[in-house]
Order: structure tokens, then sequence, then C-alpha cells
């Protein structure tokens, strides 16, 4: 960003990226002007309520921080691997082309991507050592933080998803001590029920 020559920024993160922005706030807040995260929740928070129900929904986090087993069973077919998600988890799976599917594919099968998408997941240990003492210390973001989720955005944490079940799950989120100073609220999603960030009074917000 500064190689550019700019100062500050509008952060905008998407599931991991949001994580990204979230720890990139945290660490450089005379960089980050204001911060938006979509469809995700702090990776210590996470863990902090991790039960039956999420490991279920989200085996895939513990499955890929097990150091090269993954590897393994899934690089001598990551097509099937990626299309198990892509048929199961995706809302409009018609948006997916077959050309996208391809570029997916060829992307994880490039020498060492595989590996460096796993160890994502295997650095989760020092992102929660990292989110504890921020926690401990009080550090808090500052900067006006907007988070979005989409109504069926946390597919993958419903177990019951498939049977049309409205299965309602409280949020990770509450009381996260390295959260935003902003208050938000909203009971729309099927699955996380609220979403909240302690600071200011709770505001109702319509998502857009």
């Amino acid at each position: 960003m500064t190689l550019p020559g700019f100062e500050r920024a509008m952060v905008v993160g998407h599931d991991r990226g949001a994580r990204v922005g979230h720890r990139w706030a945290l660490d450089r807040p005379d960089q980050v002007e204001r911060l938006a995260v979509l469809d995700i929740v702090p990776t210590r928070e996470m863990f902090r309520r991790l039960d039956a129900s999420l490991a279920s929904g989200y085996w895939h986090w513990l499955f890929h921080m097990r150091p090269d087993l993954p590897e393994r069973l899934v690089g001598p077919d990551i097509r099937g691997y990626l299309e198990y998600f892509f048929e199961r988890w995706t809302y409009n799976r018609h948006g997916l082309t077959a050309d996208a599917v391809g570029g997916y594919v060829r992307s994880f099968s490039r020498p060492g991507a595989l590996r460096a998408s796993l160890d994502d997941y295997r650095a989760i240990e020092e992102d929660i050592a990292l989110d504890d003492i921020d926690a401990a210390e009080g550090h808090r973001l500052t900067m006006p933080v907007l988070a979005l989720w989409g109504s069926v955005g946390c597919r993958p944490a419903c177990p019951r998803w498939t049977s049309g079940a409205s299965t309602r799950m409280t949020s990770p989120v509450p009381r996260s001590r390295s959260a935003a100073t902003s208050s938000r609220r909203s009971n729309r999603g099927r699955c996380w029920r609220t979403l909240r960030f302690p600071g200011r009074q709770d505001e109702p917000v319509t998502p857009r």
C-alpha cells in the first residue's frame, strides 16, 4: 500500500481475507481508515465456542490443520476435493461455471499451492495466540467497522440445512474484546442469530 504512496486505506475483506483485514486493523490502526468484514468471525471467538455442532459443520478446518495428511489425501484428486465443496456448499451452484471450476483446479494444482492454502489453517494456533494477547491487553478496533453476512452464508455450519430446518446458532462473535467499538445486531441470518461488536449502544441494522 505504501509503495504507490498511500498512507491509509478503507479495507474490505471476505472470509479469510477478512481475518487478514482484522489483524491488519489491530496491528496498524494508523493505516486502516475503515474496515468491512464479510461472512466471517474472529478466529479466537470461533474456537472458543467450538462444539460438536460447529466441528461437524467446519470439519475441514480441523482436517486442514493436520500436518502433511491433507496433501497426501487431497493431492491425487484436487478436482474431486474442490468439487465436493462446490456441489454441496454453493448456494447458487449454476453461478459457478465449468471454466471457473477449472480455474480453481489449475490454481490449486500449481506446485506448492495446495500446501500454502493448508498452511493458512495451520497458522490458527499462532493467530489465536496473537488475538489472546490483544484481548488480555484490551486492544480493540478504533475505526468504524461494518460486518455483513448472508442469510445463507454459513451453510457448512448448519447440519440440518438439507432437511429444510431453520437451524439457528448463536454467533461466536459476541463480546469479542478484540472486535470493533461499534455495536450491530441482526437476527435475519438463518444460522448466525446475533452479531455484536461491543462498545456503543446497540443499533438495529438492516442487511442490504
